[in-house]
């Protein structure tokens, strides 16, 4: 009997030991490092598996001057990663004013399945962000609403993100979230379009360089994305009491 229940505890004990580790397979870590009036921000990741993993980053800083001003910095690219290896994947500095604020946001993905398996992210003076920028400004200050984000390879994939980029632009309510356009290769000479909001791919097409198509797809990406933020809203209020 002794033996049977020190086995349990053994096999509870494992399980939640090796869950832990399954969890934190691949980290991803963003440091800084202020020097004067410059925020260094470095991007790294460790792969704690032991097997070989081919992944991307994509690193993104906001900025939000004293004065209301917004800037964003974006860095992303491939990266290949040997077991039980830390690597460093990218550096920006950014010029950090007293009363400016900043976050920054880095996303570690699956190359070949696209997958998000490891984030971070950073904030600096995040209250300022929501404070009003003068007194004509009724909005709450930016988070990540109207930031959109072009990871698209081929002319076409552009040429669709600058449509998408002048026309959501002009919708009054944006997203709360960053929206990304991704694109990835198909069989042949096409691609397939993908459109996230929360690392969720909520409407994806085919690539097809015909200027009436791309603006057939327009209207379908921005339905989707109106309906998908509708849907969040009310789920949202649904825990408002």
């Amino acid at each position: 009997m002794k033996n049977f229940v020190l086995y349990n505890f053994l096999f509870v004990f494992l399980s939640v030991f090796i869950y832990g580790q399954e969890d934190k397979k691949i980290v991803a870590k963003i440091e800084k490092e202020a020097i004067e009036k410059q925020l260094k921000i470095k991007a790294l990741v460790n792969n704690n598996t032991s097997t070989y993993q081919e992944l991307n980053y994509l690193l993104i800083s906001i900025k939000k001057g004293a004065g209301g001003n917004l800037s964003n910095n974006k860095q992303s690219g491939k990266f290949s990663i040997n077991p039980n290896e830390s690597k460093s994947l990218s550096e920006m500095s950014v010029n950090l004013e007293k009363g400016d604020a900043l976050k920054a946001f880095l996303y570690i993905r699956d190359e070949e399945t696209q997958k998000l398996i490891a984030k971070d992210s950073l904030e600096i003076n995040q209250d300022f962000f929501k404070k009003t920028v003068s007194i004509i400004e009724k909005e709450e200050a930016f988070e990540l609403s109207g930031l959109t984000i072009d990871d698209t390879k081929s002319k076409v994939g552009k040429d669709f993100y600058d449509l998408f980029y002048i026309q959501y632009n002009q919708i009054p309510d944006k997203s709360n979230s960053a929206i990304t356009i991704t694109e990835l290769p198909a069989r042949g000479t096409s691609g397939q379009i993908n459109i996230q909001i929360d690392d969720k791919v909520i409407y994806s097409f085919m690539t097809n360089p015909s200027e009436d198509y791309l603006k057939e797809q327009l209207d379908f990406t921005l339905r989707y994305i109106k309906d998908f933020n509708s849907r969040k809203n009310l789920i949202k209020n649904e825990f408002i009491y």
